[in-house]
């Protein structure tokens, strides 16, 4: 009889840690030095030359500023994170290291998972659930005890498992690039909590990006979104957040390229789209919805 422990199963949040942008608060000022050197004259104040280069989107300045991060997410969505290409990371290896806890942060046993909190919250959908995941890490247990190696075993670990971990390195350009298309509501829930964590991280370390970071429409001030039903137009989702920016009496709406060709844009409150926005994205990092 092959014997073999099944671990706890603890449900955990998307998360973003040991954020550091290199060089520290005044990074941005290598993206001024780059941009006097290709020719902006020096009376210009340097934080209005950085703000111009955000705003105008002369992105190969921003390359410049470097920021490193670890993160956890599920095994399941980590290839979303793989898709913002023009960066580096190392990750933790389900061929290697077997995938409980202990592997991870060196303390109590347990298989982590990331759920969406709409299943959570129903009893029914957790119960289904949970029964899967217990078979899945049961079948993962028995497979290594019957002698199978780990890179065999992880065939049968679930989309769900809190093994997408990595330590990551992206420049400015990039990150501002992921931050404008995973801030947006449309965004799945996972990336969208840490997308919202990310950018309190950036604007903590870079202030003078307060202002100039959000969703592409935000960033750019028309949205892409046109016709998407459920959120720039038709019936709204009912798991999905409603956009902030899409109420055209509001005075922080943000028109869709079709809405800007038919009527043009109002005066935009810049400020107050940052309390909107903000608000959204403090919920979102903190796994609410």
């Amino acid at each position: 009889m092959v014997s073999y422990v099944v671990y706890e199963i603890r449900f955990v949040k998307p998360e973003i840690r040991n954020f550091e942008v290199v060089k520290g608060s005044d990074a941005w000022k290598e993206v001024v030095y780059s941009a006097r050197m290709s020719g902006v004259p020096p009376d210009i104040p340097e934080d209005k030359v950085f703000q111009m280069i955000v705003k105008n989107d002369y992105g190969s300045a921003l390359e410049h500023i470097i920021i490193k991060f670890d993160l956890k997410m599920t095994k399941g969505n980590a290839p979303e994170l793989l898709e913002h290409r023009i960066a580096s990371h190392s990750g933790y290896s389900t061929r290697y290291i077997k995938v409980f806890q202990e592997a991870v942060c060196k303390e109590e046993n347990a298989y982590e998972v990331i759920l969406p909190t709409a299943l959570l919250k129903d009893p029914q959908k957790k119960e289904a659930v949970m029964n899967v995941l217990s078979r899945c890490f049961e079948a993962y247990e028995k497979l290594l005890a019957m002698g199978s190696p780990k890179e065999h075993a992880r065939y049968i670990l679930p989309f769900c498992l809190a093994v997408g971990i990595y330590h990551y390195t992206i420049n400015l350009r990039s990150l501002l690039n992921l931050l404008s298309l995973r801030l947006c509501v449309r965004a799945s829930p996972e990336f969208r909590c840490l997308a919202s964590q990310l950018y309190f991280n950036l604007t903590g370390g870079l202030p003078i990006l307060r202002g100039l970071v959000g969703c592409r429409g935000f960033m750019r001030g028309v949205c892409p979104e046109s016709g998407v039903t459920g959120i720039r137009a038709g019936k709204q989702h009912p798991l999905y957040p409603p956009c902030p920016f899409k109420n055209p009496e509001s005075d922080v709406y943000i028109p869709t390229v079709n809405e800007l060709r038919i009527g043009g844009a109002k005066q935009f409150n810049v400020e107050r789209a940052v309390e909107v926005q903000e608000r959204i994205f403090r919920r979102w990092s903190e796994w609410k919805e």
